[in-house]
């Protein structure tokens, strides 16, 4: 064994036993858990021997029975059928490949092991239906060199593909420390009307092909949404295991450390791999109740919001009723009298908006 599968042995040993440290204090009742979502990186890299531990030590200790939706995420190139059928075993219900574009040059520049080819392969194997409810593919837009029309290509190929229910897109951000911020500067990325032209885009094609924008960036054929982040955005209770995973059971949030070394040896000394926690206040909570519920397309529910604050969402005659107003004038919030709901555009005017109401 080298030194690359004996860390990714110890790092699932440690996950395993995070989960059974959180059983054993009572953190949850199995039961409650109805939603799995494995990623953070690129989990179909595991070899069949590494699932099937995983696949004994944690997810056989959860009650399937009561399960909606179980999620991979999955690299094109480290995919194949055979571990199709391993996940399609254990339970898993949902894939979703990271694509990020099918422009050859794009995906050089986002430093991606896979190519068009590979991923149009993997993507167009029919048997992904049979084993799968449904398939997602995750992209970029705003990439170094992008444009219209090759983005236009890339949802074009996916699009024709039936089985592909869901698509997320994200524009893409860049952080300081990665390739791309050291070199940002000499970058040709496009202007912000071209990256506005190219989210237009993606809602118009995505709707053509009868998928529904349900979040700023996610779009689904109906009963295709992904169950798991829908919990995120309307803040039910969730359990994230291993390095750099975030929990939140009201009012309580807290965040594991990021290296996984540390995090490896915090668990083997039966210790919490705690990078921060809180305990949100009543203000801190409908902040982010806003927040969320200005990027989906639930909006924000009244009635929730006043019993959570023993406050009105935008009193009548304040400056935020006021803020409100304006913004259901400009297109960007619709009131329908239970719920303040954000339109397609006004996704991606959500921190403006929040910043206005809170």
């Amino acid at each position: 064994m080298n030194y690359h599968q004996r860390i990714i042995n110890q790092y699932i040993d440690a996950v395993i036993k995070e989960w059974v440290m959180y059983e054993s204090i009572g953190m949850f009742d199995v039961k409650s858990i109805d939603t799995i979502y494995i990623g953070g990186g690129t989990p179909s890299i595991l070899g069949f021997d590494m699932w099937d531990r995983l696949d004994d030590g944690l997810f056989s200790r959860i009650d399937k029975t009561v399960i909606k939706e179980w999620s991979i995420e999955c690299n094109p190139e480290s995919f194949g059928i055979d571990k199709a059928k391993a996940y399609s075993k254990s339970g898993v219900t949902r894939l979703t490949f990271g694509v990020q574009s099918l422009n050859d040059r794009e995906l050089s520049v986002c430093g991606r092991i896979h190519n068009s080819a590979r991923a149009l392969e993997v993507l167009r194997d029919g048997r992904l239906a049979t084993m799968f409810n449904s398939i997602g593919v995750d992209i970029i837009y705003g990439l170094p060199g992008q444009n219209i029309d090759s983005l236009d290509a890339t949802l074009s190929s996916l699009l024709s593909i039936q089985h592909i229910k869901h698509i997320s897109a994200y524009e893409l951000t860049i952080a300081m420390n990665t390739p791309f911020g050291k070199h940002r500067k000499t970058l040709p990325r496009p202007d912000e009307d071209t990256v506005a032209e190219m989210y237009e885009l993606i809602g118009k094609r995505c709707a053509e092909r009868g998928m529904r924008q349900y979040e700023v960036s996610n779009y689904a054929i109906e009963g295709h949404e992904s169950i798991h982040n829908k919990a995120y955005w309307s803040r039910k209770p969730y359990i994230g295991l291993g390095a750099a995973a975030h929990s939140y059971i009201h009012p309580k949030r807290w965040g594991n450390i990021e290296d996984a070394d540390q995090y490896i040896s915090l668990i083997s000394s039966n210790k919490r791999p705690i990078e921060f926690e809180e305990v949100l206040t009543n203000r801190e909570s409908a902040e982010e109740m806003i927040f969320l519920g200005l990027r989906n397309i639930d909006g924000i529910d009244k009635r929730e919001f006043e019993e959570l604050t023993g406050n009105q969402l935008c009193d009548s005659g304040s400056d935020k009723e006021a803020r409100s107003l304006e913004y259901i004038e400009a297109g960007l919030l619709i009131d329908s009298g239970e719920r303040l709901i954000p339109t397609s555009k006004g996704m991606l005017f959500a921190d403006m908006m929040a910043r206005g109401i809170v």
